[in-house]
């Protein structure tokens, strides 16, 4: 087994090493041989000549070096013929110790070794390059230093009490049925029974109330009772996100989805233990939807002011999504008082530092982009590398700050959550195009030395 992993490729590679390797020693031997018989044959013929008197350094006409030259005929086969070659001499798998001696391999890595000493040496900060990287980390640190705490909770003397909301959706509530009075909304069954089966009506869907509201049964059915508080965080119709589907459905078919997707029937305002899966739930919201073409926007429209009645409350909404992966969780944060508002308006925040992160970070690279100098600084690209080292440092330096301020003071509410997403990003991008740039770097450089060794060995078969 050899030291490193090969792809199918560079296996082929491998055994084409080996094959020419091989072949060349052939040749070696056979020219080895050659060469002794002719040298063999040529002490002869001088001897010969000399037992006839004759001078031998007379008998050699000595050509011009432009006669002596001429182009070599090279016989090329096509690279998948010389793979073929290899493979059928080679059966097994050729690793590169099978081709290079510990003094090749050792020669191989000293010279990559030099090769990236130059790079370091390119790509290494200098004066300017920290004068620029001081200035792009304190700028940074005084954008998240400025930016307010998140975390804050609800002020009560901001939100509506939940008469007022009320108040509002039922107002809205009639302006929509105004608007729309030209639909029909009775129901085409005659028979209670019949009537019941065929559901509300767009004008029922509207007027009354929603479903995942109920909370009498829930001890019974669920054995873990819901109340006024509880409810929003436990339920599906109530998340912000996912209230838009599971909400809709619900009203559609008078139905309560938890935050683990089972939904129980409700009748009369009460949790019945007759459960659906969603794809039960799904079936029946579209033979609703079927029915009654304007039951859907009639849904949509009740769990839209649904929101509106709850969200501006002195209660509010929970954060979207939390209660599917975490309900504990969920209901540590509605419960002190962090609700779907403040969630929003610390997002706001934190996408307002991450924008103005990037924005320092374009500002920098441009400013430090004018210190470039071709005869100074090389190819482009090694100076972009060292523009790059500049904002991975000065971004590492002030999101490490910060999140050392926030230990110290042990105050989560100071943590520069996009400013450390623009971090990780950076650790991520920057890392990646230094990598490249190095690996492009070593393969000039190694190209370089090949083409130097190709020009060589034609310059030895000119002159065979």
């Amino acid at each position: 087994m050899g030291r490193y992993r090969y792809t199918r490729s560079e296996k082929n590679f491998n055994k084409v090493l080996k094959y020419q390797q091989d072949e060349m020693d052939e040749i070696d031997i056979q020219l080895a041989k050659m060469n002794s018989s002719i040298d063999t044959r040529i002490e002869e013929s001088e001897r010969l000549l000399k037992s006839f008197g004759y001078e031998t350094k007379y008998l050699m006409p000595v050509q011009p070096a432009s006669a002596q030259r001429k182009n070599p005929i090279l016989v090329t086969e096509s690279w998948e013929d010389i793979v073929q070659q290899a493979e059928k001499r080679y059966p097994y798998d050729i690793v590169l110790e099978d081709v290079l001696s510990e003094c090749e391999f050792e020669n191989a890595y000293q010279d990559i070794e030099n090769i990236e000493r130059e790079f370091r040496n390119f790509t290494n900060l200098n004066g300017v390059d920290l004068s620029v990287m001081i200035i792009a980390a304190a700028l940074q640190t005084l954008r998240w230093a400025l930016i307010p705490e998140i975390g804050k909770t609800i002020n009560k003397a901001t939100r509506i009490t939940a008469e007022e909301g009320d108040e509002l959706v039922k107002k809205l509530k009639k302006e929509f049925a105004e608007k729309y009075q030209d639909w029909p909304a009775k129901k085409k069954q005659q028979g209670r029974r019949l009537r019941e089966l065929e559901g509300k009506t767009w004008k029922e869907i509207v007027f009354s109330g929603v479903p995942y509201d109920a909370i009498t049964g829930s001890k019974d059915v669920l054995k873990v009772g819901l109340s006024g508080t509880t409810h929003r965080y436990r339920t599906l119709g109530h998340d912000p996100i996912l209230g838009w589907i599971f909400g809709t459905l619900n009203i559609l078919t008078d139905t309560l989805t938890l935050n683990n997707f089972v939904s129980y029937r409700v009748e009369k305002g009460r949790i019945t233990n007759k459960t659906l899966l969603l794809p039960q739930l799904l079936s029946e919201t579209l033979n609703q939807i079927q029915s009654d073409k304007y039951k859907l926007p009639a849904a949509v429209f009740r769990q839209a002011m649904h929101y509106k009645s709850d969200m501006y409350t002195k209660d509010g909404l929970p954060v979207p999504l939390l209660g599917v992966f975490s309900e504990d969780l969920a209901g540590e944060l509605y419960s002190s008082q962090y609700d779907f508002l403040c969630f929003v308006r610390d997002s706001k925040i934190e996408v307002t530092s991450a924008v103005l992160s990037i924005l320092i970070n374009m500002a920098i690279g441009l400013i430090h982009g004018l210190y470039y100098d071709e005869k100074r600084d090389k190819k482009r690209t090694l100076f972009e590398v060292r523009t790059r080292k500049i904002l991975l440092y000065s971004n590492v330096l002030a999101s490490t700050g910060n999140a050392a301020t926030a230990l110290i003071t042990k105050n989560a509410k100071t943590l520069d959550i996009g400013g450390i997403l623009i971090t990780i990003s950076r650790l991520y991008t920057d890392a990646r195009f230094i990598a490249h740039a190095k690996e492009k770097f070593i393969q000039n450089r190694l190209d370089n030395d090949l083409q130097q060794i190709l020009k060589n060995a034609d310059e030895m078969l000119y002159v065979f």
